[in-house]
């Protein structure tokens, strides 16, 4: 019997469904700053590999340059309480190991709910860990309506 590779569902409910990947630490962000997020993505049991992130931001205007959100995977260490290196906070970005991502938007845009996804760069470890986002847009982001939320799969063989 010949196996069918389909899609395996995320780590949602149900297929394709989205969990929230940050609280409110993301909640006027300064430009140039990273917030490390407080919600813990557990992936020991169902052990997907591929995932992705997506945002919806409060009205905020885009920058000059390339304005983007910039995104980190911070694994759980051995140690049991360190996510990455343990050092990310204010403007102290992760190492570049970590990166995953990024959402871009055109420079120079009018304040505007901004969206935007990504499937994420590199396999999910079979772990925890946390993600980080570095507010490279060009401005604060807004005080309230912010989301950023995670959704993970697999290929099943067994289709």
């Amino acid at each position: 019997m010949a196996n069918t590779a389909i899609w395996a569902g995320p780590l949602g409910t149900s297929p394709y469904s989205w969990a929230s990947a940050f609280g409110t630490e993301i909640n006027s962000l300064a430009a140039g700053s990273v917030a490390v997020s407080s919600v813990i993505i557990d992936n020991t049991s169902n052990l997907f590999t591929d995932g992705w992130i997506s945002a919806s931001l409060g009205s905020v205007a885009t920058g000059t340059g390339s304005p983007s959100l910039d995104f980190y995977l911070l694994p759980l260490n051995q140690d049991g309480t360190t996510y990455g290196d343990g050092t990310v906070s204010g403007t102290v970005l992760p190492g570049g190991g970590y990166y995953i991502g990024s959402i871009t938007w055109a420079a120079s845009l009018a304040a505007a709910v901004r969206t935007g996804q990504f499937k994420i760069s590199a396999e999910i470890p079979p772990n925890k860990f946390k993600l980080a986002v570095v507010n490279n847009i060009g401005n604060a982001l807004a005080a309230s309506a912010n989301t950023i939320s995670f959704a993970s799969d697999k290929f099943n063989l067994n289709g």
